[in-house]
């Protein structure tokens, strides 16, 4: 954890770039939130590194439940990040509802919205000493005078479809950007349309309450598309009781770079901790870019009363 801190501070690094976090089912497709009618708080930290003038990291905070009066999952999302070489920070908040399943003949499909509002600003320590140390004649270090840089407004559309044995989902997602006094070069940028697609076995491995096996193996893969960013990742892990292991291929085609890593998440009651870590393939990759990620994970399974006879057990 303190490597990907450090790596916070010091790398070029930014969340509303391309990153897109692996070990969050409502990052990856809002439509998971308050399934199984569970109660989850995420807390993660991820990190690539392209090569040494480059990286990206992404701090993110989620929490979801399910809601009897709207008869759905809501979901709360807080991000942050810096674009180092641009001199922005970044905070990022949103909101997903995700409705009731739709039952099909063989499983069921859920339909999710989510909107993110993400301002830039100027850092505020750049801004803080062109305040103190520039005079009447010296232009502001980038990226201008200005303290609020820009709005984005980043709505999303989701499906997932989930039988016994396998799910899949499509996101889809098309930022707006507003601009609050930023350099023209801000102005003018525009940052395509995006797309996440997910599938994997059904990662569950229960039926009617009971595990039907001592051994889950899930595999699963996730494609995150962008006109300027394509990254490819899969998967595949084993799950016994509180432990589970696993191996990945990781692909970010526009850079070129296939890394090859592992997981290894372990759990206590309902405190689950992930980590995954890889490094490019030499010869194959045109650098040896580094990608991690670590996630805590608390959830609080749902307890079904009685109002009639509330000490009834259950």
């Amino acid at each position: 954890m303190l490597f990907l801190q450090i790596s916070f501070f010091v790398g070029r690094s930014q969340n509303e770039s391309l990153l897109q976090p692996f070990s969050n089912p409502m990052l990856l497709n809002p439509a998971f939130i308050g399934m199984n009618n569970e109660t989850n708080l995420h807390v993660g930290n991820q990190y690539y590194r392209v090569d040494s003038a480059k990286a990206y990291n992404l701090l993110y905070i989620t929490y979801d439940t399910y809601s009897n009066k709207l008869n759905g999952g809501i979901g709360l999302i807080f991000q942050q990040g810096i674009i180092g070489h641009r001199n922005i920070s970044t905070n990022e908040l949103g909101f997903a509802y995700s409705g009731v399943p739709k039952k099909t003949q063989n499983g069921n499909f859920r339909f999710a919205v989510n909107t993110n509002f993400l301002l830039a600003t100027k850092q505020l320590y750049v801004h803080s000493l062109d305040g103190i140390m520039l005079n009447s004649e010296s232009p502001p270090n980038p990226p201008g005078s200005d303290f609020f840089q820009y709005l984005l407004l980043k709505p999303r559309l989701a499906v997932l479809w989930e039988s016994r044995v396998a799910r899949w989902g499509l996101t889809a997602g098309y930022p707006l950007k507003v601009n609050l006094g930023g350099s023209n070069e801000d102005l003018e940028e525009v940052i395509p349309a995006n797309f996440t697609f997910y599938i994997s076995g059904n990662r569950e491995g229960y039926k009617k309450g009971l595990r039907t096996k001592p051994f889950v193996f899930v595999p699963e893969l996730i494609v995150f598309y962008q006109e300027d960013w394509t990254t490819a990742r899969f998967h595949a892990y084993m799950k016994h009781t509180d432990n589970t292991f696993g191996l990945f291929i990781q692909s970010d085609i526009t850079n070129n770079i296939h890394c090859l890593g592992g997981t290894a998440g372990i759990s206590s009651g309902n405190i689950r901790i992930d980590l995954s870590a890889g490094a490019g393939i030499p010869g194959i990759s045109d650098s040896v870019g580094i990608c991690g990620e670590l996630t805590l994970q608390i959830k609080v399974p749902r307890v079904d009363y009685s109002k009639i006879n509330p000490w009834a057990p259950h």
